[in-house]
């Protein structure tokens, strides 16, 4: 009997977690959290990016509908704007318009671009597209 006190004894001082395996677990979770927090913070800026390109196209679409360029107005040059709304306030547009070729041809290079500066990140969009404009004695 004398031999299973002892075996109890020495059970019951084991029974707990020494301080360094306490110290392992904490750096490990500490490790895990940082990661977590990490490709969290990565996840979000995506999002944010995502957005405002997703906001540029629709803004391209937006120029055509409310600036639109008839074949007998077409001129060569450059147009600027800015979009209303407070959602848009920091977009801001350009069309570029360019002459391809001879004037006779009447191939015009349009290029349509929506740039946008928010907290200190800018970026732009653009859509290059090409018009024919036939000759007005084609008419």
């Amino acid at each position: 009997m004398n031999n299973s006190r002892s075996h109890s004894k020495r059970a019951r001082s084991r029974a707990g977690l020494t301080l360094i395996e306490v110290m392992l677990a904490m750096a490990i979770l500490a490790i895990g959290g940082i990661v977590l927090i990490s490709s969290v913070s990565q996840c979000l800026a995506v999002v944010r990016a995502a957005r405002l390109y997703n906001h540029a196209h629709t803004l391209l679409a937006r120029i055509d509908l409310e600036h639109p360029l008839f074949d007998e107005d077409i001129q060569v040059g450059t147009e600027r704007g800015r979009f209303s709304g407070a959602e848009y306030r920091d977009f801001a547009w350009e069309r570029e318009t360019e002459l391809v070729g001879d004037e006779d041809d009447g191939l015009y290079e349009v290029v349509s671009r929506v740039t946008w500066s928010r907290r200190g990140e800018t970026g732009f969009e653009e859509v290059v597209y090409y018009r024919y404009v036939p000759p007005e004695e084609d008419w």
